[in-house]
């Protein structure tokens, strides 16, 4: 009985504070204070998405008849979609220096991003005179930097970690200077979004970080940074992020976590139709080319199974989150082509064979971020999806 007492106590110390929760049939009617249009529903397409487009485009007309955005804007648009998968991201970072240093990176118009993508977004979205705070992310912090085991109290808690070092991470970069960026891109029609989990609905939620930047939210850095760690917070591995919303007036919590548990990749819910708003606000339909980075491996790699609750749990969510990343790249594919638009993407060769020691190996994240920044120099890019993970041992060869 004592321990019994002493295990319910510890439960109750770690769990945190009592949430006032959103009720279910009212979760799409909470509101962002201070903030409009700040976020949508990632699984369809809503008011609220069809306001924020015709916003933009409005954004974007404006910006290039003042000359803010050049006269190509209209005419044709590039994206940038950044997937989730740890301390992978570092192949995304190290092709988009790379991609800078071949010389014809892009300005995406849009750039989105989940889990480890979200923490690479906003440095993508900028540009490349972010490269070397983008390097610095990916290759210079290790475990340490990430995270703390907790022990049992993380086994009776919220996570096994505490990601505390992660949050002051992301503040050590997302500056005052950097959020005013940020929100000057929103202004001439350009989107930063990031997507997270809201666990409570089983929903992916797409949140739009340039809008929080560019309003009059006196917290909007915090809001921006809780977002970030909430894209990146591994179910149960990672303590869920509480955002705080409004709810008829009244203070509400929604639990966030991992936008991976969603998606591995994302850009826009189904049936999105742009070319119809490029029309209406622009003229004419745009030609679109949607870059897509896939922080990790399509291919099956073979490894001896340890025989253990965690050793089995832990093959089969990455057995999982490769089976997802195949059918998240389809769909991408398929919306894309439908929009009559190009989707080219990369992802971890196969000939890198390294594996990484620890969670945050910061040694192999070095050496995937070489690899990845050789990938954007040579501009490897594929085009056409594969079915399986076979399949893609089989399309090695960029197309």
């Amino acid at each position: 009985m004592p321990l019994l007492l002493a295990s319910g106590l510890l439960t109750a110390c770690v769990a945190g504070p009592e949430r006032v929760s959103v009720p279910a049939e009212q979760a799409s009617a909470v509101q962002i204070e201070q903030v409009d249009l700040a976020r949508f529903w990632g699984d369809e397409v809503t008011p609220s998405l069809r306001s924020l487009i015709a916003q933009q485009y409005t954004q974007t007309r404006t910006a290039v008849r003042s000359g803010r955005r050049p006269s190509t804007a209209v005419n044709h648009v590039d994206f940038l979609a950044i997937s989730g998968g740890g301390a992978d991201g570092a192949f995304a970072a190290g092709y988009l220096t790379g991609w800078t240093e071949r010389g014809n990176r892009p300005q995406f118009e849009v750039v989105t991003g989940v889990s480890t993508g979200a923490l690479a977004a906003p440095f993508a979205f900028l540009g490349p005179d972010h490269d070397n705070e983008l390097r610095e992310v990916f290759t210079q912090y290790g475990d340490r930097d990430i995270y703390r085991n907790l022990g049992l109290i993380g086994v009776m808690g919220r996570g096994l970690y505490d990601i505390g070092p992660l949050r002051q991470l992301i503040g050590r970069y997302l500056t005052e200077k950097m959020v005013e960026e940020i929100a000057a891109q929103y202004r001439v029609g350009r989107r930063l979004l990031i997507q997270t989990t809201n666990i409570d609905a089983q929903r992916p939620v797409v949140w739009d970080l340039s809008a929080i930047a560019a309003s009059a939210r006196t917290d909007r850095r915090e809001h921006m940074i809780d977002i970030l760690l909430a894209s990146a917070a591994i179910p149960a591995v990672f303590p869920p992020v509480r955002i705080d919303v409004r709810l008829d007036g009244q203070a509400r919590q929604e639990l966030h976590v991992d936008g991976g548990t969603v998606a591995q990749v994302f850009f826009a819910p189904p049936n999105i139709e742009l070319s119809g708003y490029e029309k209406h606000y622009l003229g004419h339909a745009r030609s679109r080319t949607l870059y897509l980075l896939r922080n990790g491996r399509l291919t099956p790699e073979y490894a001896e199974t340890e025989e253990t609750a965690l050793g089995i749990a832990r093959r089969s969510i990455e057995t999982l989150i490769k089976y997802q990343a195949i059918s998240d790249l389809m769909r991408l594919q398929l919306q894309t082509t439908a929009a009559r638009g190009q989707l080219y993407y990369a992802s971890i060769p196969d000939q890198f064979t390294l594996r990484p020691k620890s969670e945050f190996d910061r040694s192999y994240m070095q050496k995937l971020f070489a690899a990845g920044h050789e990938e954007g120099r040579l501009a490897r890019w594929r085009k056409q999806p594969p079915l399986t993970p076979v399949q893609a041992a089989e399309r090695r060869k960029p197309d």
